[in-house]
């Protein structure tokens, strides 16, 4: 099993760590995440979709022995990897073994997946 991680801000009608959702639980209802979805600047959400676009073609490229895995910055757990991995850009792609790949580029994070498989 090879593990994917992205670090990228993702909104928050989607899930966060768990330690967050329960903070957040009651505080936010299902209407206010959708009120706060359409909030957001369409850029943002081009990106997210961009993002589900490749997370689909990774998965239907390796198949299920790709795990992924998307951490929001913002997140406790988020921010921690930021530091931990000394992420600045988004999104990056954390490899196993800590290779990273920055940024919009498929043909170095299908390298760097392919070198994995072998």
């Amino acid at each position: 099993m090879v593990q994917l991680q992205i670090l990228m801000p993702i909104p928050t009608t989607f899930r966060h760590c768990l330690a967050c959702e329960v903070l957040s639980a009651e505080a936010v209802g299902d209407q206010a995440r959708r009120e706060m979805l359409q909030e957001y600047p369409a850029e943002f959400l081009e990106e997210f979709n961009r993002l589900m676009d490749w997370i689909n073609k990774l998965v239907l490229r390796f198949g299920p022995t790709l795990q992924v895995r998307v951490v929001d910055p913002q997140s406790l757990e988020g921010f921690w990897k930021c530091l931990r991995h000394g992420v600045r850009r988004y999104p990056t792609f954390i490899l196993p073994g800590g290779r990273k790949v920055v940024g919009w580029d498929w043909d170095a994070l299908e390298q760097a997946l392919r070198a994995i498989y072998g």
